[in-house]
């Protein structure tokens, strides 16, 4: 018997709860990479050491799946909103363009309420 135990014939073995670990990983950052572009994004750098860090939020990760990870929680978010909040409140109001009043003439009838004498 060379198989592992509660495993079936031909299934390569069970797979343990590290490998699964593991392996979810690597597919969450596959489908994040294809739906984020990590070259446009702002605060994403890579260091001389080969790990990635967040220039909004100061912290390091070690993978991109990390970064990722990172960039749909907490504290990133919460950052987010503090420095949108402030550059709207920095950010100079640009005066609204002088709107042109249009007079309308008014016909000259006027309009007479009936006099009722009694």
């Amino acid at each position: 018997m060379d198989r592992e135990w509660g495993s079936k014939p031909g299934s390569g073995g069970a797979a343990t709860a590290q490998n699964e670990a593991i392996d979810r990983r690597e597919r969450l950052r596959r489908l994040a990479l294809e739906t984020i572009d990590l070259a446009k994004d702002p605060y994403f750098m890579r260091n001389h050491l080969g790990s990635y860090e967040c220039k909004l939020c100061l912290t390091l990760h070690n993978n991109e799946g990390n970064y990722l990870a990172h960039t749909q929680g907490k504290r990133h978010q919460t950052n987010l909103a503090k420095r949108a909040a402030r550059e709207a409140k920095d950010a100079p109001t640009q005066p609204q363009p002088h709107k042109r009043k249009v007079n309308m003439k008014k016909s000259g009838m006027k309009t007479f309420k009936p006099l009722i004498l009694v």
